[in-house]
């Protein structure tokens, strides 16, 4: 489901939705298994040092780990790491594939937003 503009935040543009979209054909990104959630690993509307980040904050996770990391998210950080880590690892996957990183900005956001 994709979220709609608000007063709040924007709605995904098409890079945004173009990354979501290859999310969804790519495996988890703990487990290696196919058949993913989109997880937004800060919410849709997440704003770091007052970048959007949220649409691109993303990570591809197996409905367990998805399940998981809800149900503790120190946990989870401690056995697979932060999801920042996991998403430079993906977006380094994403731009070899032949797709256009995100702007400087949202990665460097991402990178230090202690997530």
């Amino acid at each position: 489901m994709q979220r709609k503009s608000s007063k709040q935040s924007r709605g995904a543009n098409s890079e945004e939705k173009a990354f979501q979209a290859w999310l969804k054909e790519q495996p988890c990104a703990v487990t290696g298994n196919y058949g993913v959630h989109v997880h937004h690993c800060a919410g849709s509307s997440y704003k770091h040092n007052k970048t959007l980040v949220g649409h691109w904050f993303c990570l591809p996770l197996s409905p367990d780990m998805h399940a998981e990391y809800h149900a503790g998210t120190k946990a989870f950080k401690q056995n697979y790491g932060t999801q920042a880590m996991l998403w430079v690892d993906l977006m380094a996957k994403y731009v070899e594939d032949g797709n256009q990183s995100c702007q400087y900005e949202v990665e460097l956001a991402i990178m230090n937003c202690g997530k």
